[in-house]
């Protein structure tokens, strides 16, 4: 055989071996190991869950309260970056961020030992930003595929010169690389554009929620009870597992589609913005002045059981809740509840009237400030004498209340209270509402039908006091109340209508109650004076609540709950107010801070109801004498056995998972209520009221859980 055919039959030999290698290879991977390499590389991409925008809050006049904006998150693959300097450049000089800060991120290529393919580099890009960077990006990318493209090797280069421009040919293909480890990672944030206003009882949403996740967004308020109908729709997006980009061709503009097309479903509030605002800041003021614990003020329209404002202090920034402790977030109107003291005698003497057990002009004996009753001693804090009925509610008398009260067998007087709505709750549509029983008539002591008809030892929550109120004023119409008033979708309508129940007065007796209640503001002897207005009848009643501290077994004179309820104009109210001062410091009463807020109140916002208001001199009533008389709390000689019952001390709730701290509220006699999601168990972080604090039982603590982190 020639030379040439061995050399031939070589290369042919050669050919074919290569060829069977090609075939035997392609075979390998396309059949033998087809399944585990699909496998790699569906292991390789994740779904990303991206929710549409979650609905819009709004007041009654269709103003925003809290909504979601579109927003966008710069984040970068360090390890997929090839040249940190020039990336560090591209990104610093365009976003304004440090440069070193940047340098620092992209050296952390690496995380626990392994690539670090994800980094967040800022949150909430401004939309020019975004259009500087991208357009950036751009020009840079185009500078680069230029120089790639013309940098080519001539066969009269220099060795060192072919070298020199690979690696340059190298760096700007590197360069084009790195341009695209940006992440651009879209969204919605949400923000509450009135700041404060009504925030305590809005709530918030967690910051950095899973959107994967089906646990509630929202974390508190409205926010968490109405999650499912505010949540936007789930969209699922492929994405790099490593990088976090999404890599599939048919892409989703966030902004448009899932704004609209997938968003959650609006709310529209009763609340009326401007009342909200003003009592707020009237609540502030008097609360900064008197350095009290907690305060509230809740404004509903008898006519139709709307809630019109609902306002906390202290108070907090939503869009911030983590720097605030669980105190500043907490809803008092309706997680508290306390003893109502002389707030609550229009309620008995009510009944008495109704039940026409009183007759014209008659007078009953105030035994000049002390009396023994169901074999106890009860004061008066002042020595009164002959008294009308009208002079027991004006002198916010304790010993005519009962004698009155008394008139009625235990069964009417409980039957009365629980008609009024007291000892259940109100059942108003939002999140978290305190309530204690009173108890059965047939369990009480013989001291409790005469406590009792003054307003301690039953305990109440602002909201059924406000609905209580209203009753008398509008003709025996005790509402369910409402503050949500509608959620409103695509192709969807719910509205909350106020449900009523019926009272009927007889004899004209609420008529006579607010002839009284007016009485109490406008007679030189009553309590509530601080609540005039010039030129409008103002009508109400104050109260003064001692607390019980049940390690030392007494009422402490020095720690008061603070209130006035109160309706204006009293002939035809356009609305009616329960304010609460807990714990304020001093000597002060509700007839000095509860009634004047009142008063600041309604003389900003009449003028929205075309009542006018006269401007007078600067109030400077003295009335300490007989702001006095409506005290409650001490004025009975009680063995603290037969209250101690009713309050417990808070546990310490901290580090402990969700289960249990439910079962250890359940087992101390307290409501709860869970700030953020207690189905895995977390820790409880923090808590109010804090550990230690004497409550009344059934109080709602509120439990804040660990945040679950991405």
């Amino acid at each position: 055989m020639d030379t040439g055919r061995k050399i031939y039959l070589f290369f042919a030999s050669v050919v074919l071996i290569a060829f069977f290698v090609v075939i035997g290879r392609f075979y390998y991977l396309q059949v033998l190991k087809h399944e585990e390499r699909m496998n790699k590389i569906a292991n390789s991409f994740e779904y990303k869950v991206v929710k549409g925008r979650r609905g819009t809050i709004y007041d009654k006049d269709g103003n925003p309260l809290a909504m979601s904006e579109y927003k966008i998150d710069l984040a970068i693959d360090p390890a997929g970056v090839g040249d940190k300097e020039f990336m560090a450049d591209i990104i610093s000089s365009n976003v304004g961020i440090d440069r070193q800060k940047v340098l620092e991120i992209l050296k952390q290529d690496k995380k626990k030992g392994k690539a670090n393919h994800y980094a967040i580099l800022k949150k909430d890009l401004k939309r020019e930003e975004v259009r500087i960077l991208k357009s950036a990006v751009k020009e840079a990318g185009e500078i680069e595929s230029k120089k790639f493209k013309e940098i080519k090797s001539d066969d009269n280069d220099s060795p060192e010169e072919k070298e020199r421009k690979l690696k340059e040919k190298k760096k700007a293909d590197r360069r084009r690389k790195d341009l695209n480890q940006i992440i651009y990672e879209e969204g919605f944030k949400r923000v509450y554009p009135q700041g404060k206003l009504l925030a305590n009882v809005l709530g918030f949403v967690q910051a950095n929620k899973k959107a994967n996740e089906d646990n509630a967004e929202g974390l508190d308020g409205i926010e968490l009870k109405y999650d499912k109908e505010l949540a936007g729709e789930k969209v699922y997006l492929k994405q790099n597992k490593l990088t976090k980009k999404i890599v599939y061709d048919d892409d989703i503009d966030i902004e448009s589609e899932l704004g609209e097309s997938r968003r959650g479903k609006d709310i529209y509030l009763t609340i009326d913005s401007e009342i909200q605002f003003i009592a707020e800041e009237e609540l502030a003021k008097m609360m900064e002045k008197v350095q009290a614990k907690w305060g509230g003020v809740v404004i509903m329209e008898p006519a139709s059981g709307k809630i019109l404002a609902m306002a906390n202090y202290p108070t907090y920034e939503p869009e911030h809740y983590s720097d605030y402790s669980p105190e500043y977030k907490r809803n008092h109107v309706v997680y508290d509840i306390f003893e109502p003291g002389s707030t609550f005698k229009a309620f008995s003497i009510l009944a008495v009237l109704n039940e026409n057990l009183v007759k014209p002009g008659e007078v009953v004996f105030g035994e000049n400030g002390s009396f023994i009753f169901g074999k106890k001693r009860v004061r008066d804090s002042h020595p009164n004498q002959w008294m009308t009925i009208r002079d027991v509610v004006v002198n916010s008398s304790n010993i005519g209340t009962i004698k009155f009260a008394d008139r009625l067998s235990n069964k009417q007087l409980y039957d009365y209270f629980t008609m009024f709505g007291f000892g259940q709750k109100s059942e108003i549509n939002i999140f978290g509402e305190a309530y204690r029983a009173i108890r059965k008539y047939d369990t009480w002591y013989p001291i409790d039908k005469g406590n009792l008809s003054f307003g301690q030892g039953l305990f109440v929550n602002m909201v059924q006091l406000v609905r209580a109120y209203s009753a008398i004023y509008n003709g025996g119409v005790l509402w369910k109340p409402v503050l949500v008033d509608k959620v409103v979708g695509k192709d969807y309508e719910k509205v909350f209508a106020p449900e009523p129940k019926h009272i009927n007065f007889e004899y004209k007796s609420d008529k006579k109650m607010i002839e009284m209640l007016e009485d109490v503001v406008s007679d030189e002897h009553g309590t509530a004076k601080k609540a005039r207005i010039k030129g409008v009848e103002v009508g109400g009643k104050t109260g003064t609540s001692q607390i019980f501290n049940k390690e030392k077994g007494m009422y402490e004179w020095n720690r008061v709950v603070c209130s006035f309820a109160g309706a204006v104009p009293n002939n035809d109210p356009k609305f009616v107010a329960v304010v609460v001062i807990a714990e304020p410091k001093g000597k002060e009463y509700g007839g000095t801070v509860a009634a004047p807020v009142f008063k600041a109140i309604a003389e900003r916002i009449l003028p929205k109801f075309d009542v006018t208001v006269y401007k007078n001199d600067k109030d400077k009533d003295k009335i300490p004498e007989y702001a006095a008389v409506d005290t409650t709390g001490s004025v009975i000689d009680f063995d603290s056995s037969e209250i101690g019952s009713d309050y417990v001390k808070i546990p310490n709730f901290n580090n402990i998972g969700a289960k249990d701290a439910h079962a250890i509220a359940n087992d101390n006699n307290l409501e709860v209520v869970f700030i953020g999601n207690p189905v895995n168990n977390g820790k409880i972080v923090g808590q109010s009221p804090k550990a230690g604090d004497v409550v009344v039982a059934g109080t709602v603590v509120r439990l804040d859980i660990e945040e679950e982190k991405e």
